[in-house]
Parts: C-alpha cells; structure tokens; sequence
C-alpha cells in the first residue's frame, strides 16, 4: 500500500481536513467540489459528495460514490447517487494506479494486446494486469507505470473462438405480458444474443431495448425480435448503434416494452447500475456477481479486473471492459447479457456490473468480458 507520506494520501487527508474546518454552508458549493478533486475525487463523484458525508465516516475513511439508483422504482429519472464509507488508505492506492493507468497508450505500445486495473483488497496493492505477445512488453508498461505494480500473461496465440449452435435455454412468453425483462432471447433475423434489461435516455425520456451490437456486424438488419416457442415475434428497430462499447440501443415498435427487471425463476427488479468506484469495491470485498442469459442461463463469479482496454476482439479497441466470472459461463448467444449484485440497501432489487459481450478462448486467461455499465452512464447518460 502507499504509505501516509506519499502525496496521494496527503492530499486526500488535507482535503478532508479542510471539508470539517470549512462546512459546506460556508465553503460554497463550487469550491468544495474543487477541493474534492484536487484531493483525488473523480468529478462525477465530488459533485454528488458533501460535507455531511464526510462528517459521517471515520477519521481514516472516505465516502465514495458505489451507484446510482432508481429512488421510485415506477419513475426511470428518480436515479439518485449512492453513497458508502472505505478505507483512505485503499482509495487513496486505488487512485494512485488510476492515474499512472490514464497517463497509458495501448495502441502507442506494440505487443501490448489487453490491459487493466486489478483493484486491491486492503492488504493487497491495486496492479495493472496486462497481456502481452511477448515478455519485454511487461517490461515497457512496468517503466511507464513507474510505482504502480504490473502484473503480465504472454499470449502465444488469439484464434478465432469455435462457435456452438444450440438453442435457447430462456425464452419469453409472448403470453406473460407487454413488459419484457432482460435475459431472454433475441435476434435479427438470424443471430442469436440475449436481451438486456431497458436502456433509459433521460435527454429524451425514453426507454430502448438493449443488446449486443455485434449482432449486427455484417448484416443490413435493423430488427429485433423475441425469440420464442412460436418463431421470432418482431419487437423495435435499431436506433442507435455503439460499436466501441458494443451496444445497440432499439426503439420498441409494436405493443411491447423494455423492463426495468430480469428474468428468471423470480423476476429481479433493475434499479440502476454500479460505478467504476464501486465496482472496485465489489472486487476488494470478493463480493459474488451475477448474470442471466439466453443460453447458459444463471450463473455467478466474481471480478477480476475493472476499466479494461481489450483490442483482441474486433475493432475498435474496446475501453471501460468488466472482467469476471469463468470462459466456461458464457456461450455463444449470451451476448447482451448484464451481470449484476443485488443491492446492498435493497437485496430483493440489483444493480447492473456491465454488459457482457465475450469470453476468452485463449489459453491462460478465463473470464466473461463486456462494457462495465458506468461507461454508458458517463459516456452519454443512459442507465439501466
């Protein structure tokens, strides 16, 4: 861990110190936000932070913004921030390697085939894990990174994945209801993937139906539909396509709705989604994530990495990548799948991980890997 001379934790205490001699009342809402980033808080998190939350943690914690969360489960806009305390010390060397990570250029360093952040547990440091074409790259980003700790895997080999024809294990029933939840099949006219749960659009107020873009590469279809016992039941058209993420956002247009909710052998109701901070608190915490797809069903994990940048599936590069969980949870057909945790202030509801979009099939990697859900929160606004 870094020690409490380092200027990270420095500037974390002296911002905290200066939060409980100056109240917010006094301070002024824009300075403290200033103080709070200058002490290491990403802006996101500072201007949805206040003295109070402060005042109500120990004298070596910080609070930090984990989610953000639907406050009335009928209204898509009510997302409010969500707040818990964590140690100083595990923040402060979390945020250290963050920024060492930002300062990286994967496409600058030849060989250097995916990169992340392995976030530490409290006795454990925060590292960068890469995977590389041959050992000197390890080397190279160990340099670069300077006090950040980088941990290397050689990849020898990056052939195409086999693919597997089976059917769908989670299929809705056209007779359930107009809301669909997430985790069942669909499809173009061919393809195969799984539904997310609904995509909400606060600039427009609208809610979209939510998978995997690559369903659509190489095809000219723009259609959705749900695949179930009696064919393929039309449900939107594509209206925005995000290749870099690898998400398609659909506008219903028959009677059916995107669900907040997911499917399985008890509906779970959506609520909002995890932030990068919090996702790395799940991973010091060990804490057990899930999924529910169109093929393999439910299964759990956990994370291994938070805030990668994979270029060994497709192009572009693909940044603010989730990995969790074992290659062997994941087939094809499971793309657009999320993976979530239940929600620590309300279990019987979840908060969405990431969308799960790929798996390793490479020797010496094992994990399921998609866009962590903050990306498309902070990108352009959309929650779960």
């Amino acid at each position: 861990m870094v020690s409490e001379g380092s200027g990270g934790m420095k500037g974390i205490r002296s911002g905290v110190e200066r939060v409980h001699e100056r109240p917010l009342s006094r301070m002024g809402r824009r300075r403290f936000v200033k103080t709070l980033v200058a002490a290491g808080f990403s802006v996101a998190s500072a201007s949805h932070l206040s003295a109070s939350h402060f005042e109500a943690v120990g004298e070596d914690e910080v609070p930090i913004v984990y989610a953000y969360a639907r406050e009335d489960p009928d209204d898509p806009a009510s997302i409010a921030p969500r707040v818990r305390s964590v140690a100083a010390e595990w923040y402060n060397d979390l945020q250290a390697a963050l920024s060492s990570y930002e300062t990286l250029d994967p496409g600058a360093i030849d060989g250097l085939i995916d990169v992340s952040v392995v976030p530490g547990d409290g006795n454990d440091r925060t590292k960068i894990s890469v995977d590389v074409a041959h050992e000197g790259v390890v080397s190279t980003v160990d340099d670069l990174l300077e006090d950040t700790p980088v941990e290397g895997s050689v990849i020898e080999a990056t052939a195409e994945a086999e693919h597997e024809d089976l059917e769908p294990a989670r299929q809705f029933d056209i007779d359930s209801g107009l809301e669909v939840p997430g985790g069942v099949a669909c499809g173009d006219s061919e393809g195969l993937a799984t539904l997310a749960p609904a995509v909400y659009d606060p600039e427009t107020r609208t809610r979209y139906f939510a998978t995997a873009d690559h369903l659509y590469a190489g095809s000219e279809s723009t259609e959705l539909a749900l695949v179930s016992a009696d064919g393929r039941v039309p449900i939107g058209q594509v209206a925005r396509h995000y290749p870099r993420e690898d998400l398609a956002l659909i506008e219903p247009t028959d009677e059916f709705r995107p669900a907040h909710a997911l499917d399985g052998d008890e509906s779970r109701l959506v609520a909002g989604q995890f932030t990068r901070m919090g996702l790395a608190d799940l991973k010091a915490r060990s804490a057990e994530i899930h999924k529910i797809s169109a093929m393999s069903g439910h299964t759990t994990g956990t994370i291994q990495a938070i805030d990668g940048i994979t270029c060994i599936y497709g192009d572009p590069c693909k940044r603010g990548q989730l990995k969790w969980g074992t290659q062997s949870d994941f087939t094809d057909g499971d793309s657009g799948s999320v993976s979530y945790a239940p929600d620590p202030e309300n279990p019987e509801q979840v908060l969405v991980c990431g969308l799960n979009n790929a798996r390793t099939w490479w020797p010496g990697e094992d994990y399921i890997w998609g866009t962590a859900a903050y990306v498309f929160e902070e990108e352009y606004g959309y929650t779960f």
